[in-house]
This record gives C-alpha cells, structure tokens and sequence, in this order.
C-alpha cells in the first residue's frame, strides 16, 4: 500500500519545475503540470515516474479543467503539498514595455499563482492536520529590483507581498505557507530572451541593453546548479518548523543585507556605475 503523501508541482516541463518533479518522487507521490501535450508525451518518453497533467496556468478553463483531472485521479485522497513553480520573465525598459506584455508577466506570475492556489485549497485543507503546505516559487528579484526586469521584478515583489498575507491566514487553519526566493539558478528562462535588446533599437535604452546577451551568458556560467534547490525544497516540504523564506544564491546574507539594510541610494549607484561604466557586474536574478 502506497502511503506517500500526494504533492502537486507547477510547470514540470523544463528547469526547476522539471528538476523537482524527478527529485521529490523517491519521497512523494509527485503530480505535476506541463502546458502542452507534446511537453507530456516528452516526459512520458522519458520515463517519467509521476503523473503528468495538462494546465497553462495563464488560462482560468485549463487550471479548471486541470483540478477536475486531479480530483479525479486522487479520488478523495489527500494533497498534501501544493509547488507554485510555473512563472515566466519578460523582460524590457517599463517606459517602452508593451502592456500586453507587462499584463501577461502579472497573470502568469501573480494571477495564476492565486487561481492555482485557490483551486488546491479544498485539497490542501483535508491535510491541514498533517501539516500541508504551499511552497511559491519567487526570486531574488523579490526583494531587490534590477533595470530592465521590471515586469518580472513586480510580478516577484507582489508574490512576496501576496505570499505573505497568504501565510498569515493560512496560518489559522493549520496550513503552512513557504517562499523559496532564488538567485541565478542553471535554467533556460533566461537563454529564451537572448536577443532581446533588438527590440529596442529605437529607445535611448538602447546602448545600455545591447550587451544583454553577454550579460545572460555570464550568469548561466556563474549560476547555481540546479541541485542547490533540493536541499531547501525537502526542508520546506518535511520539517515541522519551516522557515517562511528560503534564499538560494552563492550569497544569501549578502541579498538579505543588500535587499534589507544597505541604503536604496547606495544600491542604486552601485547598479548605475556598473551600467553606465560598461562593467556588467547586475545579474540577472
């Protein structure tokens, strides 16, 4: 008899979500969700041992849809843990970001966190006496604000706010509410906007984005491994006691000093002197 406690993971399909989904089975029964059916059939071939779920979570039908399979396949058995990983980053100069845009990075990051949430909340709530939990997947982009991620950026600072309120209500029903906040992580979603400053040619922005490929590269070499997320995803998951923030960065005192203690001005000319001086050092994150 399979006692495993159920555990639904958000965009398994590449990246941290897709790391995550092959890490956590020896200790729960995974589900996970993918956008397309081709992203299923490509985890279906590569053997994957857990259940696999269509949902784009930009769209309130196909998150629908995707709890009535889930509530299908659980049939009255507990979820124990919900991972909020699915998320996107555009980024772009906000004077010359389309709203479309900026609209889309705030449903996809913000938005549809909330409606995945609301939706797993009647199953998380039949685990509150176990301790169940909501982990959101946020970024080091929550706590300080870097040029040219702007969207992605407030999409991060209102999953903190958000996550935040969430966990003090939740906190009343016995239900445990966890942000793991990230720095550069070895992924694809930032190699998916190289190329990006062409689209700004026409903005006095221009000369300072037109390195933005080399920037990307220089962070994938110097980011962490996927594995550094391992290690705070099972704490956040098993411990009695979880921190309410985890930081995952080469220097996480120094994000927490920079984001809580270092004057606004003082980090705003550390970030300016690198642009203007063509140094590059502000890092994706």
């Amino acid at each position: 008899m399979n006692l495993m406690k159920s555990i639904l993971i958000t965009g398994i399909s590449t990246g941290i979500g897709h790391y995550l989904a092959h890490q956590l089975c020896p200790y729960f029964k995974v589900f996970g969700t993918v956008r397309t059916d081709i992203d299923k059939s490509r985890l279906e071939a590569e053997g994957a041992n857990f259940e696999i779920i269509i949902m784009d979570i930009s769209d309130p039908d196909s998150i629908a849809s995707a709890f009535v399979e889930l509530g299908l396949i659980l049939q009255g058995k507990k979820l124990y843990g919900l991972i909020n990983n699915s998320g996107i980053a555009i980024p772009g100069p906000l004077p010359y970001l389309s709203m479309s845009k900026f609209e889309y990075q705030l449903n996809v990051n913000v938005i549809g966190q909330l409606r995945v949430i609301q939706k797993a909340f009647p199953f998380l709530l039949n685990s509150a006496s176990e301790g169940s939990r909501i982990i959101n997947i946020s970024s080091v982009s929550g706590m300080i604000g870097a040029p040219f991620l702007g969207a992605y950026v407030a999409s991060k600072f209102a999953l903190e706010g958000m996550s935040d309120s969430l966990r003090r209500e939740c906190a009343l029903l016995g239900i445990k509410v966890i942000i793991i906040e990230p720095g550069p992580i070895k992924t694809l979603i930032w190699q998916k906007n190289l190329g990006i400053a062409d689209s700004f040619k026409h903005t006095p922005f221009y000369k300072y984005m037109e390195k933005a490929d080399e920037l990307i590269k220089a962070t994938e070499e110097n980011a962490l491994p996927l594995s550094a997320i391992k290690k705070p995803i099972l704490n956040a998951l098993q411990s009695n006691r979880p921190r309410n923030r985890y930081v995952v960065h080469k220097k996480p005192l120094f994000v927490r000093l920079a984001a809580y203690f270092l004057p606004s001005k003082y980090l705003d000319y550390m970030v300016l002197n690198n642009l203007k001086s063509g140094k590059h050092k502000i890092r994706p994150v």
